[in-house]
């Protein structure tokens, strides 16, 4: 049975996995931010899920979870760390208060950092362990109103490709997950972001379409259990990849990107986000 600590296992993408990875064998540290999450994580699975509350973005939390699945494991290392812990903050970037775009930064980038590197020595006790990265296809296109959030995901993107090439040495593979949208809670959680915004006659209309185009993200995305296989085929394949996009538009959008001049990928991204 191989250990995996998951982060975001409170809902979406990260309670998914959580429930996949547990119904396969695996022994699961269920890391979720609010109690009530973790309850009802608890409620759908067996023994080999343990629920543990944490904030990563405090230091004190990230490193009581971190002692908890070591003195949990014992002599045994720990196989897997996969980081789904994430939130979206929406709004124009002239809007958006500068505390919620450090709050982003500090879920999105600095807490996933935080988590890895306190878990790094559990992943080298036994045998090379892995990391998964749940980024996204917003760490590779960028649109109008959402820049908060594609700067996490682009800063994702680096520490991914970053880490895979500090930890080759040492065996353990790094993979990184890149879906398209995915019908999770995390949509509405943005569209509350945008709600607290001040009023703004400058970006009202944009405002408006981009939270209906968030509505139908959430109503017509991927399945979170696409991306939760897609993760236990990271965690178990013999030659994981490096990259994993999911969904038509993870493939085709940012490969249209990099061929098109910026200004015309302007024009076609406004009429997506308004």
């Amino acid at each position: 049975m191989s250990a995996v600590l998951l982060t975001g296992a409170g809902s979406g993408i990260g309670a998914a996995t959580a429930l996949r990875l547990e119904r396969s064998g695996h022994r699961v540290f269920a890391a979720v931010h609010d109690p009530h999450d973790g309850e009802i994580l608890a409620k759908q699975s067996s023994d080999a899920l343990s629920v543990h509350q944490v904030d990563v973005t405090n230091a004190e939390s990230v490193r009581a979870l971190i002692a908890e699945v070591d003195a949990a494991l014992g002599e045994q290392g720990l196989d897997a760390v996969v980081n789904v812990a994430g939130e979206g903050v929406a709004g124009p970037l002239e809007l958006l208060p500068i505390d919620s775009l450090r709050h982003q930064l500090d879920v999105n980038v600095v807490g996933t950092v935080a988590v890895t590197q306190l878990a790094l020595p559990l992943l080298r006790r036994g045998t090379p362990g892995r990391v998964v990265f749940v980024g996204s296809m917003g760490g590779l296109v960028s649109v109008q109103l959402a820049g908060a959030y594609h700067a996490s995901k682009y800063a994702v993107e680096a520490i991914a490709d970053a880490w895979r090439q500090e930890l080759a040495p040492d065996g353990i593979a790094v993979s990184l997950v890149e879906p398209g949208p995915v019908s999770t809670p995390l949509w509405a959680k943005a569209i509350q972001t945008l709600d607290r915004l001040p009023a703004s006659d400058r970006y009202a209309e944009r405002v408006d379409a981009f939270r209906e185009s968030l509505r139908k993200a959430s109503k017509n995305g991927a399945s979170p259990h696409k991306v939760a296989e897609t993760i236990e085929h990271a965690l178990t394949s013999a030659h994981p990849r490096t990259r994993y996009p999911i969904g038509a538009a993870a493939v085709v959008v940012p490969k249209i990107r990099r061929l098109i001049p910026d200004r015309l990928f302007d024009k076609a991204a406004q009429r997506v986000t308004s």
